[in-house]
């Protein structure tokens, strides 16, 4: 069934439910009539239908009184009243729960991250069924109006995983930000679902390898991909003075991926002021890597290191493709990567997905990079 009859069958569903008292009177006057039409006037089984249904016309007495009551009435006031409660009682996000209880043979995604979106992303225009979790509902207005399968709840809690089909489940992504709700949500997913495929983003690797050891899981660390994938860039460039902008945990573990290949780096606080990043060693640079992915600030801090050093080699985190295209080109001139969309890439490479059918990236995400100088 495709979503678009799918989705109409849920809100039908829905409309009989609101509504039953109403539809329960109905279809009792029509049949109690047509009961008393062939008992007390003599018309056979089928005319007494007829008239009861106001196809066939009566003349005087009663039946003709109960057809301009049921016309007025029954089939006028009483159709109001149900679109009325359809279209007031109507939500959403009643369909959007409906549609992921009843999933099956598809992939949760819990957690609305940037990693998240990613995921669902790829997944969906590939044509596969996804299931969001997400407890935060201002973060997921847009699936609520577009009636996409998605359960609005904490994944700590064993029935908002039960009403995101996990048990039918083939893959399971906790891509939350929260350790503790991707250490419960670990434990139910596997009391629910022995076989699916579990993976788990984690910053810290020692708690991603517990984790993955316990669970029977696959641990995934968007920051630590995102260095390895810089590492690289560093080691291709030949880098001998590095600045990373940014103390999170990106920066962190490009710091520690440099320190590996033994390349020098500074490491400082993300600014825009000019003289901060002079006196972080900008000017005499030959890499400089943003570790912020906020676009607005990124713009005014590439411009600011593009005055200080024309020719440094930037590599700037971005998450929206547009971003990406805008830092990409002259005169900001980076080298964009989105620590997302890297690690979503990454796994599809690695066969995270097998089990819905993608083994590889699609054509349109097949580059490692949104944009390069």
């Amino acid at each position: 069934m495709n979503s678009r009859a799918s989705r109409f069958g849920v809100r039908a569903g829905l409309a009989l439910r609101q509504n039953r008292a109403a539809l329960l009177f109905v279809v009792f006057w029509l049949f109690a009539n047509t009961l008393a039409f062939v008992r007390w006037f003599g018309l056979s089984s089928a005319g007494a239908a007829l008239v009861a249904l106001c196809v066939s016309k009566a003349a005087g007495g009663w039946p003709s009184v109960y057809q301009s009551f049921t016309e007025v009435v029954v089939f006028g006031v009483i159709a109001s009243v149900v679109v009325t409660n359809v279209t007031r009682k109507y939500r959403p996000e009643q369909t959007c729960l409906a549609l992921a209880q009843r999933s099956t043979g598809h992939v949760v995604v819990i957690g609305w991250t940037n990693l998240g979106r990613r995921v669902a992303d790829l997944l969906t225009d590939a044509g596969r069924s996804v299931v969001v979790v997400e407890e935060n509902a201002s973060l997921v207005a847009a699936l609520v109006n577009g009636e996409h399968p998605l359960v609005i709840g904490s994944a700590q809690e064993r029935g908002v995983l039960e009403d995101a089909a996990v048990g039918r489940a083939k893959i399971v992504v906790i891509a939350t930000d929260d350790l503790e709700t991707a250490a419960v949500a670990s434990r139910l997913v596997r009391e629910v679902n022995a076989t699916c495929e579990l993976i788990i983003r984690c910053p810290n690797e020692d708690v991603g390898a517990v984790l993955a050891k316990t669970y029977r899981a696959r641990a995934v660390s968007t920051s630590r991909l995102a260095a390895s994938f810089i590492q690289g860039q560093a080691v291709k460039a030949r880098a001998r003075a590095v600045v990373v902008l940014g103390r999170n945990n990106v920066g962190e573990r490009v710091v520690e991926a440099l320190a590996e290949k033994r390349i020098p780096c500074s490491f400082a606080d993300v600014t825009e002021d000019a003289g901060k990043l002079e006196a972080a060693g900008v000017a005499e640079a030959d890499m400089v890597i943003v570790c912020d992915d906020d676009l607005g600030k990124n713009l005014v801090r590439v411009d600011r290191i593009r005055g200080l050093n024309k020719r440094t080699r930037i590599i700037c985190r971005a998450f929206h493709d547009e971003a990406a295209e805008v830092l990409g080109r002259p005169p900001f001139d980076c080298v964009v990567i989105s620590t997302s969309r890297y690690a979503c890439e990454a796994l599809a490479r690695a066969g995270a997905f097998r089990e819905v059918g993608i083994t590889d990236v699609p054509e349109r995400t097949s580059r490692e990079l949104l944009a390069t100088s």
